[in-house]
């Protein structure tokens, strides 16, 4: 059987914060399949986790691809056949009616990935995230009939997602569509319908088990914290600073490092300043993968105090959640969206409520004085993570999937779901 050949449509190619693509990615080549990235935008960071050097796709990037050979070239494929015109009208009139009113520039990716994708001879595109790669990866089917499918996280789903009109649009015509968590999944099903929600399947992401290992549990009577993400709005690091403050002013032997940067960076740091908490928190950003794993495994808790943003933007299934789970540490977090799929409140760690310092104080100082529980907690969260979030077996089903929809013209059913598969 030959290997599937698969073009990925997302905005840019490597991102810091997306290693949960990288591993799709690099899992699925380990499967067998011919994987080429097809990146809208190119990359703004630097990206230097060391793994990504094992991914042999090629990535194919433009950032302005031309509108005027775009439409010569739409022009010359609609003198094909009279349902070819129609596809091609169709797809004008869609991209012409984007809300974003990009759907000019989203038309000339569309027929720059239609002519790789002829050159490539690709079977199927899947694209990550249900806005802008979803948007030209559903323009390109209307102009080649390629096959599309795409995975829905968060922000493109509460905050700068598609409308309802076009949410519907985008599964209508996909082969199969896949979010990160059964809250995304209830959430969406309004939006749906009963007819279309059966086309859209709940796929956790998932951890390499492989490559990320337990670290050592230790006993020496102080709390090492460990918060990585983004430093915006939704993950909640101002709650932690606050919390981390009133932990030591009881006089408590903690420490909590940062990870990340953002927008919300600078009056963290002052925050933490005007705290006093100068020798308590720290902060670093853009650390390699590998170190921040390295960290995870030389911490004792970590806390990830999730909010829903003022825009609506929310966590759906933080992949730092399943790493830091993967190295066998209790987590500290909150209900919001998949989060409680990920945490088992009390046996893995703790979910507290979402912009509530003096709840999560309390929850870490209960840990802090219960190491024989943390130590219970990181076992059971070791043994989550296989259970639920491994890679190799998550990805299996992705490409199951894609094979099936490259064989035969008809849609998964959805009693193949992973979750209920795996219970």
């Amino acid at each position: 059987m030959k290997p599937i050949r698969i073009g990925y449509v997302v905005k840019r190619f490597p991102r810091l914060s997306e290693t949960f693509i990288a591993n799709e990615i690099l899992e699925l080549e380990r499967l067998g399949a011919e994987v080429t990235v097809l990146a809208l935008r190119s990359p703004d960071e630097v990206v230097e986790h060391g793994w990504l050097k094992s991914i042999r796709a090629e990535v194919v990037t433009w950032d302005r691809p031309s509108l005027s050979l775009a439409w010569e070239q739409l022009k010359d494929r609609s003198k094909r056949t009279p349902a070819r015109r129609e596809e091609i009208r169709e797809a004008v009139v869609r991209a012409f009616d984007h809300p974003l009113r990009s759907g000019r520039r989203y038309l000339a990716e569309a027929v720059k990935i239609a002519q790789v994708t002829r050159d490539r001879g690709l079977q199927h595109l899947h694209a990550h995230f249900a806005n802008h790669p979803a948007f030209v990866a559903m323009l390109t089917h209307l102009i080649t009939g390629i096959p599309y499918s795409f995975t829905a996280h968060a922000k493109d789903i509460y905050a700068t997602g598609p409308t309802p009109a076009l949410w519907r649009q985008q599964v209508q015509d996909a082969a199969f569509a896949v979010t990160v968590s059964e809250a995304n999944r209830a959430y969406l099903a309004d939006i749906l319908g009963p007819g279309l929600i059966d086309k859209l399947h709940c796929l956790y992401n998932g951890v390499d088990l492989k490559r990320i290992q337990r670290g050592s549990f230790r006993l020496d009577g102080r709390l090492r914290m460990l918060f990585v993400g983004r430093l915006i709005e939704k993950k909640g690091a101002d709650i932690l600073i606050d919390a981390v403050a009133q932990l030591h002013h009881r006089g408590l032997d903690c420490s909590c490092t940062l990870i990340g940067s953002g927008e919300l960076e600078d009056a963290l740091r002052d925050r933490a300043r005007r705290l006093a908490l100068g020798g308590i928190v720290h902060f670093e950003s853009k650390l390699p993968h590998e170190e921040i794993i390295r960290r995870m495994q030389a911490a004792d808790l970590f806390v990830l105090p999730c909010r829903v943003a003022a825009n609506g933007d929310r966590d759906a299934l933080p992949t730092v959640l399943l790493e830091a789970m993967a190295t066998g540490l209790p987590c500290v977090s909150t209900p919001i969206n998949g989060v409680p799929e990920i945490i088992e409140h009390g046996r893995t760690g703790v979910i507290v409520p979402e912009n509530d310092p003096q709840a999560l104080a309390a929850a870490i100082g209960s840990l802090f004085k219960d190491p024989l529980l943390r130590r219970q907690m990181g076992a059971a969260a070791r043994s989550r993570a296989e259970e639920r979030f491994d890679l190799r077996r998550n990805v299996a089903v992705l490409k199951s999937w894609l094979e099936h929809v490259a064989a035969s013209p008809t849609v998964p059913k959805s009693d193949a779901e992973p979750q209920r598969a795996l219970g």
